[in-house]
């Protein structure tokens, strides 16, 4: 792939993308026009190399990676999920050819780690990348606001006061305490995680709710909007939730759907339409509840395959 290809390329993901979007109304507009996308192509590849497909001078797809620092701090071949795509009319198996014909344009892994962000519409690329090795690290969902169940009136959900941010920071500390540990193990993140503070209570983009139960809180849920990393999650800004968090009593008793509730009531009454969510699929609790009761749907999914590091030059 060459500069030469962005025009193409980049047409022909808003060709792929508008069939998407019209299925699916959560996806924003801001990959709608080549000029954006061919943008990003463009800066992608003056620092990574790319593979493209053709028959009799048709374009099929496209596929383009790099080398960059994520998962706090490790180096992975990354490729977003505007850096490929392929026709809808595509053999099935194209996005492991142009793959391997991407794994051997230097013959040697530059990394560990392989990562892929696809669109969960995108079925054949899905399974290609897992009949070549890879699984799935992180789900990113969306739901759209709609009526929401009552919630449980034994359950008080609100604002936390000033004085309850701390207590909102120690349940913060405690979900990422619960990520790190098994079955999750997810990559270290130094410097990782929210410090909620006075702009939680106060900034419009930001709404910051808490449980409680006979005066204690019990759990907390937080969002932000525009704080997603996909590009085609990201614009125009949208409430992302950032954290959510309930103590093991409090479990089962409603408080998950009323903090729920109260964050969706916030969310519609600033006028957004809907909200995203990023989990790590080794979450068994995350996992269950955001693609269960709490109602989002799958829009992208984070691959990863992990490399031998022995073929690793430098590992």
């Amino acid at each position: 792939m060459t500069t030469a290809d962005v025009v193409a390329c980049s047409e022909l993901f808003v060709e792929r993308h508008a069939v998407r979007r019209a299925a699916n109304s959560l996806y924003p507009a801001n990959l709608d026009t080549p000029d954006v996308v061919g943008q990003l192509l463009s800066d992608w590849l003056s620092t990574g190399e790319g593979i493209v497909a053709e028959r009799d001078g048709q374009l099929l797809g496209y596929l383009t990676g790099r080398a960059v620092s994520g998962l706090g701090g490790i180096r992975m071949s990354f490729m977003w999920e505007w850096a490929h795509a392929t026709r809808l009319d595509a053999p099935t198996t194209l996005f492991s050819e142009m793959y391997t014909a991407w794994c051997r344009l230097t013959g040697r892994p530059e990394t560990t780690l392989h990562m892929a962000i696809i669109f969960a519409d995108d079925v054949a690329s899905h399974d290609c990348l897992v009949q070549t090795g890879f699984g799935r690290h992180l789900i990113d969902g969306g739901r759209a606001v709609e009526t929401s169940e009552s919630p449980d009136n034994r359950v008080e959900v609100s604002r936390p006061t000033m004085e309850e941010l701390d207590v909102a920071n120690e349940m913060e500390a405690r979900l990422h305490a619960h990520l790190d540990a098994a079955p999750i193990w997810r990559p270290k993140s130094p410097g990782g995680g929210h410090v909620y503070d006075q702009t939680w209570i106060e900034r419009p983009s930001r709404g910051l709710f808490v449980s409680r139960s006979k005066g204690q809180i019990t759990g907390f849920i937080s969002a932000e909007a525009g704080a997603q990393d996909p590009k085609s999650l990201m614009s125009p800004p949208v409430p992302h939730i950032t954290g959510a968090f309930l103590t093991p009593e409090a479990r089962g008793t409603g408080a998950a759907s009323s903090l729920l509730t109260a964050l969706f009531e916030w969310i519609d009454d600033s006028g957004w339409k809907s909200a995203t969510v990023d989990f790590e699929t080794s979450n068994p609790e995350g996992s269950g509840f955001w693609l269960g009761p709490a109602g989002f749907t799958p829009l992208l999914y984070t691959m990863v395959r992990r490399l031998d590091p022995r073929y690793v030059k430098g590992a």
